[in-house]
């Protein structure tokens, strides 16, 4: 299978979930993150066994086994056998935390597989449209991998109800567009109007789905930016990122930063910037 690392574009980074690498590794190296990945990571074995050391945990991933972490988990791991051959996906988006959450996925989980060929086979498609990519391949690999998400967690979860995907494609363009606009002042009769849905039917199907509402949403989105600009711009002022990132009123900004994130601004300034 070909290995993909993708350079996403900021159009690309404006989906829900979008692809960062996908790809097989014959003979998996000795890998120790002490900071963790900066994206969400799917790996199982190809042939062989390895080793995964989680805070302080030792597991072991056989040919029948996978692991999934969220970003910033510590990690290490490495071959049990002269031979440890691994396949992989990472990813990201703003919606990635949200739909994981709602569907009860650990930051760490490491589980049995039932369905490893056909995860093989979802995870060569997205391969095979990643070597060729562009924005209209990186939606179609966004749709993949959300599919993936699900096939994989049928190892972990009884089940998973099927119209979760039926919302998700349903809402892919509300996500969308609060991404793309949220610096700006969004209605939710705005966004209810994009799929056609009354601003009650919206925030009914948006909860089931994420549970969470489109204002939650965006705010959360907003708070993620504003991480963002904390950590790329040193010398940015509190106030300032309030206003870029959508927020009207800078104590409310802050309440809102700390309710989410559980340190102040200027504290994950200090922190992270």
């Amino acid at each position: 299978m070909k290995t993909c690392f993708i350079v996403n574009t900021s159009l690309e980074k404006g989906l829900p979930i979008y692809l960062k690498s996908v790809g097989s590794n014959e003979y998996q190296e000795h890998i120790i993150r002490k900071n963790g990945h900066p994206d969400y990571h799917y790996l199982h074995t190809l042939e062989g066994s390895g080793y995964l050391i989680v805070d302080g945990q030792k597991y072991l991933v056989d040919e029948n086994t996978a692991f999934f972490l969220y970003p910033g988990i510590a990690h290490e791991y490495f071959a049990a056998t002269s031979k440890w051959s691994t396949i992989w996906l990472t990813f990201n988006g703003p919606a990635s935390e949200t739909i994981l959450k709602t569907m009860g996925i650990r930051p760490f989980e490491i589980f049995k597989l039932t369905n490893k060929k056909y995860l093989e086979g979802m995870l060569e498609a997205i391969s095979n449209k990643a070597s060729v990519y562009n924005y209209i391949v990186s939606i179609e690999c966004s749709q993949l991998i959300y599919s993936f998400i699900l096939h994989m967690f049928l190892n972990l979860q009884n089940k998973i109800e099927k119209n979760f995907e039926n919302n998700y494609l349903k809402l892919l363009p509300v996500l969308q567009y609060i991404e793309e606009n949220y610096k700006k002042a969004i209605s939710l009769d705005e966004i209810s109007s994009i799929v056609n849905l009354s601003p009650q039917h919206l925030c009914t199907v948006f909860k089931k789905t994420f549970q969470t509402t489109p204002y939650e949403y965006l705010i959360r989105v907003r708070i993620q930016k504003a991480k963002e600009l904390l950590m790329r711009q040193s010398s940015i002022q509190i106030k300032e990122v309030c206003y870029e990132v959508g927020f009207k009123n800078p104590s409310y900004f802050c309440y809102m930063f700390k309710k989410l994130e559980g340190i102040t601004p200027l504290q994950f300034k200090r922190l992270f910037g």
